[in-house]
């Protein structure tokens, strides 16, 4: 049987591909209302967008406040006549000002063309009668937009979030299975369109309905605000069941292809998971998306030659993500959780004369030093306290002191506290004194950027499930080729010998030593692509700050103390005081919040009683806000 891949998209018209922020409906709506002395407001008229517009009146005339305000005024609900009326002065209203709101949204004349020149056909849906797509095709036409083909809610039973016009297109465009289409709009009901239809469903950000400003506007909001907006946009498509959510129009390209790699492996639209019972707000396993859920629904085989050219090209991708240098460095992936990994580096690096020098300001960094005393290394751990960031000038000060040191260890962002601790001061001291420099990643590499050449790292160690937004079964070390093949011989254990792991790799085309999570590994691939389609580790880091702060902000305003100071605070995970009240219960505050959605972490520091809150994951600023919203609705002490 042929394989099937995408061979037709069905876009929107007004806020998709022409009228940036849908805005010719609401004009007239709202002018319409005005004349019966109601005044309904843009975000009234816009909630019902999408569906047949006599449909869309019904929906405004339903809403709460403007049926009150209607039978204030006229004593009564509207009635079927009333509705008549409006919907012909609506009607007038709207044919007066379609041909000015026709022009393509940046962007769209592109796509059409790219589209064209794969071989996808292109159809389109509307909540538009016939009567007014006669002039909204005619003016679009002029301007360069004409679709393969367009279907109106009266060419069939019923419109949005009906299936039927969808089932049309297909017809026309004479496209089969309907799971090699992909439906493309800018309304929650252009969503459910979709997903009644079979198709892929793709939510669009900018130029929507949903965000209702015009392109002036966009550009001239503030960036923190903007994205603010977006989040809560997309989670709200995403709740409705989008497959995907891309920003403008103009990035639907990256998700035509992979929808053909997901057809590829067999799957299908209905087979993607649409929503979590909670948001894991944890430093990991964290929220997933649905995409990369869905990835681990096929088997495997570890000997396949596609699996492992996919094991190499994790590889790949790991080092460029770690550098600029990518020549000089290599990847191992090794099995377990992440700190299985951090232990294969600590009994594979460092030779038996060897001594470790610690810096640890918190539980994660105290675990490596315990690991490093198991293993039977000498060791010395530079206690720092739980709430002070590490400091070079005193491992400098130690390495003096002590110059039969041969390795440093640090862990990046101390999951404890959320503490950010400075990888490049250090790096500077270690490289100085010549010592090896091992940093623990788990929580950091994937969501703020770095370099490890140019900080002088030879074994960056990290896990599947952290900012890269995989699920746990795997971790990876970023390692210095050079330094790594010194290794060969050192390993305190047989499983856990990262030498051998990376040689067995190397010689054997991506082959692991013994059975490899072979869903997980498929997992972390598409999290890879996600990360790449959001704008790489700079984006997403932009993301995770933007969340870290818009939580410290929201949990001030409910009466909750950040440990840290913002100067030391990662954008990882975020810590609290409980606030100075004895009938304050994290347990209690824990089981409603996770009522409300959300999952919290209990704290680890053993100075103080705490909690945390996780910053990273298939989490925005939006989800931020409703936490905070909820823990100042439900206080208790």
């Amino acid at each position: 049987m042929k394989e099937v891949q995408v061979q037709g998209v069905i876009l929107d018209w007004a806020g998709t591909m022409i009228d940036y922020g849908c805005f010719a409906p609401v004009a007239a709506f709202v002018e319409m209302f005005k004349l019966k002395g109601i005044e309904v407001t843009s975000e009234e008229v816009r909630k019902p967008m999408g569906l047949l517009k006599r449909d869309h009146l019904l929906a405004i005339c339903k809403m709460e406040r403007v049926a009150a305000l209607w039978k204030e005024k006229y004593g009564r609900l509207p009635n079927e006549a009333d509705i008549d009326e409006m919907y012909a002065g609506f009607e007038k209203l709207l044919f007066e000002a379609l041909p000015e709101y026709t022009t393509p949204i940046p962007g769209a004349l592109e796509l059409v063309e790219r589209l064209r020149s794969m071989g996808v056909k292109i159809g389109s849906t509307t909540g538009y009668t016939k009567e007014m797509m006669k002039i909204v095709t005619a003016e679009a036409s002029k301007r360069g937009y004409a679709p393969d083909t367009f279907v109106c809610p009266d060419d069939t039973m019923a419109g949005r979030p009906y299936p039927w016009m969808s089932y049309e297109n297909a017809k026309r465009l004479g496209v089969y299975p309907m799971k090699a289409l992909v439906k493309v709009g800018d309304t929650l009901s252009d969503v459910a369109e979709g997903l009644n239809a079979g198709m892929w469903s793709v939510g669009i950000l900018k130029g929507s309905n949903e965000l209702g400003m015009t392109e002036a506007e966009v550009e001239a909001c503030d960036p923190l605000r903007l994205q603010t907006r977006l989040d809560e946009i997309e989670r709200q498509f995403r709740e409705a069941g989008a497959h995907y959510v891309i920003e403008t129009i103009g990035d639907l390209d990256a998700v035509l292809e992979e929808v053909n790699v997901r057809l590829a492996r067999g799957e299908s639209p209905d087979m993607l998971p649409r929503s979590n019972p909670y948001l894991l707000l944890t430093p990991g396993p964290l929220t997933t998306t649905p995409t990369v859920k869905a990835a681990m629904l096929s088997d495997w085989c570890t000997w396949d030659q596609q699996y492992n050219e996919v094991v190499q090209s994790i590889r790949s991708k790991l080092v460029r993500l770690a550098t600029r240098a990518p020549a000089s460095y290599t990847t191992v992936l090794m099995q377990g959780s992440g700190t299985f990994v951090v232990e294969s580096v600590i009994g594979s690096v460092i030779p038996h004369d060897g001594k470790l020098a610690v810096l640890a300001n918190g539980a994660y960094g105290d675990r490596i030093g315990k690991m490093a005393k198991v293993l039977g290394i000498d060791t010395v751990v530079i206690d720092f306290g739980e709430t002070s960031p590490v400091d070079g000038a005193r491992l400098d000060s130690v390495l003096l002191e002590q110059p039969d040191i041969t390795h440093v260890a640090v862990v990046h962002t101390e999951t404890t506290t959320g503490m950010r601790n400075s990888i490049e001061e250090i790096g500077r001291v270690a490289n100085r004194h010549g010592k090896v420099y091992i940093v623990d990643a788990m929580s950091s590499f994937g969501g703020i950027e770095l370099d490890v050449a140019d900080i002088g790292i030879d074994f960056l160690i990290s896990s599947s499930n952290k900012c890269i937004q995989g699920v746990p079964g795997f971790g990876f070390v970023i390692a210095k080729t050079t330094s790594l093949e010194q290794c060969a011989g050192r390993a305190r254990s047989l499983s856990l010998d990262l030498y051998d792991q990376w040689d067995t790799m190397e010689r054997e085309g991506g082959k692991w030593r013994f059975t490899s999570p072979t869903h997980v590994v498929y997992a972390f691939n598409q999290a890879l692509r996600e990360l790449e389609q959001e704008g790489g580790i700079a984006k997403r880091q932009m993301r995770f700050t933007n969340n870290q702060k818009t939580l410290a902000a929201g949990m001030a305003r409910a009466g909750f103390r950040a440990l840290l100071p913002e100067e030391h605070q990662s954008p990882i995970i975020t810590s609290f005081y409980y606030p100075e009240s004895d009938s304050f219960s994290f347990k209690e505050l824990y089981e409603r919040i996770k009522q409300e959605g959300f999952v919290l972490y209990p704290g680890k520091i053993s100075t103080a009683p705490t909690f945390r809150i996780g910053n990273i994951g298939d989490v925005n600023a939006a989800d931020m806000e409703r936490l905070t919203q909820s823990i100042e609705k439900i206080r208790f002490w």
